[in-house]
């Protein structure tokens, strides 16, 4: 007869292994964080005999995605396109920046604030804001930490790019921005790419346990980020004929990113379906027609893929001014589809019951 004695994260406790080793230390701290989130026992918007991710997870997930989408385009739009000047011949004032700088401008100041709320999210979500402390200054390697550290240095980045743009500041030359901007932009794709990493680590929930998580968020960040370009794109402005082309061309390149997004997600659903693993299975059947049908299909679906492709096919067509309302309409919707995909995936993956899902044998043991 087997059966399996479940170790929680409250539970554990970080046994020192040498004498200069304290049960309060650092790498402690980080082992419990870490098997926090391993487990997916977070606090949760739902409970009883089930594990969930709360709300301010899925906020975490969305912010830090779109944010680091964002930022992520501003920088290779300025490095690759704008080339915006610094140094000696810097602009006073962002007046008298050209329409493409202020879009770039913008775009990094609502990255910027976008990761910097998701970080607080994923602080309060964690109930004490020392274990961020702790995870910043461990040597410990893990994912949680590379997460945590690459989204320190893209809020540090991000910050200090809006500021010598909102700022006159003539003293920093052309070369130190392309420098940041070349490290925002690599950390700001570890941080699209950490978000979706972060649910398939989850140790006891098969829905998320595929690359096809991290592929659909990183796409969908992409795509956000696009949404927050062309969004800004409405208010930095009159367009001159640069930055309407750009927001042309950064229309064209979300169509295909949508279809990219609408081709994963469906080989997502349709794996989990089709799974062998009657938790995977159940989880999928309430992400398409069960409990969360209405997230997936009207919320991610809808607004997410199917209104934004048509819209932006659309205003290829139209005449500038009407084109570019209609983008930033496309703009909102998509930021709506992607917190709706996060939303929907992390709750039909977390309301499983622990008992259906398959157990780590690092945290579980079994005797005959």
């Amino acid at each position: 007869m087997r059966f399996a004695r479940r170790v929680s994260a409250r539970s554990l406790r970080c046994k020192p292994q040498a004498a200069s080793c304290e049960p309060r230390s650092v790498a402690c701290a980080v082992a419990r964080t870490w098997h926090a989130f391993r487990t997916a026992r977070t606090t949760g918007i739902r409970g009883r005999g089930g594990v969930v991710f709360g709300i301010l997870v899925v906020a975490y997930l969305f912010l830090g995605g779109a944010g680091a989408g964002a930022i992520v385009l501003a920088c290779l739009v300025d490095l690759a396109w704008v080339r915006e000047p610094f140094g000696m011949l810097a602009r006073p004032s962002l007046d008298e920046a050209r329409p493409s700088e202020r879009i770039v401008a913008f775009s990094l100041l609502v990255g910027l604030a976008a990761v910097a709320l998701g970080a607080l999210c994923l602080m309060f979500d964690l109930g004490r804001p020392d274990r961020l402390d702790a995870l910043l200054t461990s040597a410990v390697p893990s994912l949680i930490v590379v997460g945590a550290y690459a989204v320190a240095l893209l809020v540090a980045c991000a910050a200090f790019l809006a500021a010598v743009r909102f700022a006159y500041a003539p003293a920093v030359p052309r070369v130190a921005m392309v420098v940041v901007e070349a490290v925002a932009a690599v950390s700001g794709a570890v941080v699209m790419l950490y978000t979706g990493l972060l649910l398939q680590s989850a140790v006891g929930v098969a829905l998320w346990r595929t690359p096809l998580v991290p592929a659909l968020f990183a796409l969908s960040s992409l795509s956000c980020g696009i949404a927050v370009l062309l969004a800004c794109a409405r208010f930095a402005g009159p367009l001159d004929a640069c930055a309407a082309r750009l927001a042309r061309r950064f229309a064209r390149a979300d169509l295909a990113i949508v279809a990219l997004e609408a081709a994963c997600a469906a080989l997502f659903a349709g794996l989990a379906l089709a799974s062998d693993h009657p938790a995977r299975a159940a989880s999928a059947e309430s992400l398409v027609a069960g409990a969360h049908a209405a997230l997936w299909w009207v919320g991610f679906a809808g607004c997410g893929l199917v209104a934004p492709f048509a819209l932006e096919a659309a205003s290829a067509r139209m005449r500038p001014d009407l084109a570019r309302a209609t983008l930033a309409v496309a703009a909102v919707l998509v930021l709506v589809g992607g917190f709706c995909l996060r939303a929907s995936v992390v709750d039909a993956g977390g309301h499983r019951a622990l008992e259906l899902e398959e157990t780590s044998s690092a945290f579980a043991l079994r005797l005959e």
